[in-house]
């Protein structure tokens, strides 16, 4: 049972760091052109473990595919937010590339009043194919707020940008 609990204390650490290096990463970006840091957050990255799973699940990248955005951040404690998500990519680093030369996914990386991120990368179980979902948003202390989708997403959970 010891073993058990170390392994799995083990796997949560590596994933968290592995999760603060993304957000670092994001962060160096954003401070480069002018903007404020994130930091990982639970909720967020609750949100983008949700969509990743369900991608590797399906074997489809598609912003609804584990249901529409508005709905999946129903209940996050967040003001504007968006989602951006990977198939295929081989390292963060290489996702984080890619969406910076994307036009809608660097306008949600650099979501002028973002605070908080999440991040997640799951694997096919059929193909082994990496899945990764990024939710970026602007955590908010009160305790319940309407979702607001971002100006390059106005319509939260429709496919637009890959």
């Amino acid at each position: 049972m010891k073993i058990i609990c170390l392994v799995l204390g083990l796997l949560l650490t590596t994933t968290l760091a592995r999760a603060e290096d993304v957000a670092s990463m994001i962060s160096q970006y954003r401070r480069a052109l002018g903007l404020s840091a994130v930091r990982i957050d639970a909720e967020l990255t609750a949100v983008a473990e949700r969509q990743a799973q369900a991608m590797a699940k399906s074997g489809v990248m598609d912003h609804s595919v584990a249901g529409a955005f508005a709905n999946r951040m129903a209940g996050v404690r967040v003001g504007a937010a968006g989602e951006n998500l990977a198939e295929g990519t081989k390292t963060w680093a290489e996702t984080i590339q890619r969406w910076e030369g994307s036009t809608g996914h660097n306008a949600n990386l650099l979501l002028p009043d973002a605070t908080h991120v999440g991040v997640a990368v799951v694997y096919s179980d059929q193909t082994h194919e990496p899945f990764r979902a990024m939710v970026i948003g602007r955590k908010v202390k009160v305790e319940k707020r309407a979702f607001q989708p971002t100006p390059f997403n106005p319509s939260p959970g429709v496919q637009m940008w890959y």
